[in-house]
């Protein structure tokens, strides 16, 4: 919400290779899934540490994110670049549904609670979505669109092989979006290559292809159990959007009848224009079948809230 320059002074020859940026206090520091889900500490929001690498070279405009998952040994790591990207920053959306489908899956967290001056919602767990990550009859193929740096589709991979490993051994999680974002995206499958028991790939997929069912030949490759995507309703192509959703869903029948895609979506709240989203599904023949609205606290300010949606179509 706001940039801050600021020069560090370092020794000629600094012996240190990585910095971090974060909050002296630990009570404002989101190191855990369960800092960003439940609202540790004060209650008016926590800062996700940024950490930069000091070694000069081309990738001086780059910096990563780092949270820990529970029941997993090494922390799921993240780039996004320092510039001005709609497609290569960490969003809220992305990164808060990944926080609350590890606590989801891997049981280490209650449920949130949302607090305003007239309801009060306890965020439930979504038991259908959770039972297609858990189950352990065969492999899951798992689509992202748009998925920018890949926050929500590598915390899935993750989640997928620290809860069933026999089953994670043989999914798919293929990484979908723009141009803008392969470089980005590519680098990141590459830091958590050796910590993803699933086959990750990315390709490139334009909605205006999308719709009319024109898709490359990963899509093309299999039927998709499960669609994700964040942080996408904010712009004036959600009615590709919903086309393509429909078209990945047609090509699944195919390939499997009858055709069980799902469709999950999260999204941060920013206009009332963004629902009309929900009435294109809806006329498509999308339907809900669970929801959660997740809290999403800010510094000093009126707390937002992040929806989670699960979609079939009939």
């Amino acid at each position: 919400m706001r940039v801050l320059k600021v020069d560090v002074p370092l020794p000629p020859q600094p012996t240190i290779e990585t910095v971090q940026v974060r909050p002296t206090s630990r009570q404002l520091t989101a190191l855990i899934t369960d800092d960003i889900t439940t609202g540790t500490g004060t209650g008016d929001g926590l800062i996700l540490p940024v950490f930069a690498d000091l070694a000069p070279g081309p990738n001086n405009h780059i910096c990563f994110r780092s949270l820990r998952l529970p029941g997993g040994t090494a922390a799921l790591q993240v780039e996004e670049e320092m510039g001005e990207s709609m497609a290569r920053h960490v969003w809220d959306g992305g990164l808060t549904t990944a926080c609350f489908v590890a606590n989801m899956i891997l049981g280490q967290t209650a449920a949130p609670t949302i607090s305003n001056s007239t309801t009060t919602t306890k965020a439930s767990s979504l038991p259908m979505l959770a039972n297609i990550l858990q189950q352990n009859d065969g492999p899951l193929n798992i689509m992202e669109l748009g998925c920018g740096v890949g926050i929500l589709g590598l915390g899935v991979a993750r989640i997928l092989g620290i809860s069933s490993q026999a089953t994670a051994e043989k999914s798919t999680l293929l990484m979908t979006d723009l141009p803008d974002a392969e470089e980005r995206t590519l680098a990141n499958i590459a830091r958590s290559a050796d910590q993803t028991a699933c086959s990750v790939m990315y390709e490139n997929l334009d909605w205006e292809d999308g719709k009319d069912g024109i898709f490359g030949p990963e899509v093309m490759s299999r039927a998709w159990d499960l669609v994700i995507l964040s942080d996408c309703t904010y712009n004036d192509l959600l009615p590709i959007l919903v086309k393509t959703l429909s078209a990945v869903h047609a090509h699944s029948a195919q390939h499997s009848s009858p055709a069980n895609t799902k469709i999950l979506l999260s999204t941060k709240p920013r206009h009332s224009d963004e629902r009309e989203f929900f009435d294109l599904m809806s006329k498509d023949g999308w339907s809900i079948e669970e929801e959660v609205k997740l809290p999403l606290p800010v510094l000093y300010d009126e707390a937002q809230t992040v929806e989670v949606y699960l979609f079939s179509k009939s």
